[in-house]
């Protein structure tokens, strides 16, 4: 119900189908879903979903591009369902969710589904030439500082109560040691007025991106309905990142996106190097 009053007045909804809410957002033409799900543990989280491409089954191929193309998409994620390129993102539920949060999600996941649409059919297609990949909205510049910095010293607050602080770079933003990892936390302008707060953590340096490492991250990405794996091919790293929105961050969504990224980070990296190679960041000198 919450998930449904949160989008009545904000998009148009169509026949949901058995899922909590279906409907579009008035960008592009792709129909957004939205399901009310539960992990293992019994946790409540909303599923935001929307297909961009048909793809067939996960081949090397799709693969490769899930890894490249989640790079270039801050909130949300793409990852392979059925036999589709799906963009979907993932919030908590319960006391911590907000409206926007919702709001949020399913105009990013509607406005990428459409506008990433042509570029993942002509790279799956080897065509060329390849469009760029679209830049999600951003916050107006004039505004942007000013969000920045708000959500940066409730970040900063948020990591002194919860881990004792976190270490700070200018450039890298708060970043902390978990076992053989260290995520980085850094907050993002995105969409008209917004932050999104990203936890990311370097899970593989000195690396390419073969075959079987594209399907392997993209199968352990599968498995969880948070975060998503990008490797960066210009520095050739593999990073793993979750996104949350900014707009009335709560402790408990940043506790639980720092969670997701360090549990996979520090408990794949040793595994993944020893299979595919490459260095961990507790490798680096």
């Amino acid at each position: 119900m919450a998930v449904r009053h949160a989008l009545a007045r904000t998009f148009t909804g169509v026949d949901p189908q058995g899922h909590a809410w279906r409907g579009t957002t008035g960008v592009g033409e792709s129909v957004v879903t939205v399901d009310v799900e539960t992990t293992d543990g019994d946790a409540v989280y909303v599923h935001v979903w929307a297909p961009a491409v048909q793809t067939g089954p996960l081949t090397p191929v799709v693969a490769r591009v899930l890894a490249a193309e989640n790079g270039e998409i801050v909130l949300g994620r793409f990852a392979h369902r059925g036999e589709e390129i799906m963009v979907e993102h993932t919030i908590l539920a319960g006391t911590t969710m907000d409206p926007v949060e919702v709001q949020s999600s399913v105009w990013t996941v509607g406005w990428a589904a459409s506008a990433h649409a042509p570029r993942l059919r002509a790279l799956l297609t080897e065509a060329v030439p390849v469009p760029p990949a679209p830049q999600t909205p951003a916050a107006r510049l004039r505004d942007a500082a000013d969000h920045v910095e708000m959500t940066t010293r409730r970040v900063q607050r948020y990591l002194d109560m919860e881990y004792g602080g976190f270490e700070h770079h200018p450039d890298w933003g708060f970043h902390g040691a978990f076992g053989s990892a260290r995520v980085f936390v850094d907050v993002l302008p995105v969409l008209d007025d917004s932050t999104a707060v990203r936890a990311s953590a370097p899970v593989l340096s000195d690396i390419d991106l073969s075959d079987g490492l594209a399907v392997r991250v993209a199968e352990i990405a599968g498995e969880s309905p948070f975060g998503a794996f990008a490797h960066l091919g210009g520095r050739r790293e593999l990073w793993f990142q979750h996104a949350i929105l900014g707009d009335d961050l709560d402790v408990v969504e940043l506790e639980a996106a720092i969670g997701t990224v360090s549990e996979v980070a520090d408990g794949w990296d040793d595994r993944l190097a020893g299979e595919f190679g490459g260095l961990r960041y507790a490798d680096l000198g």
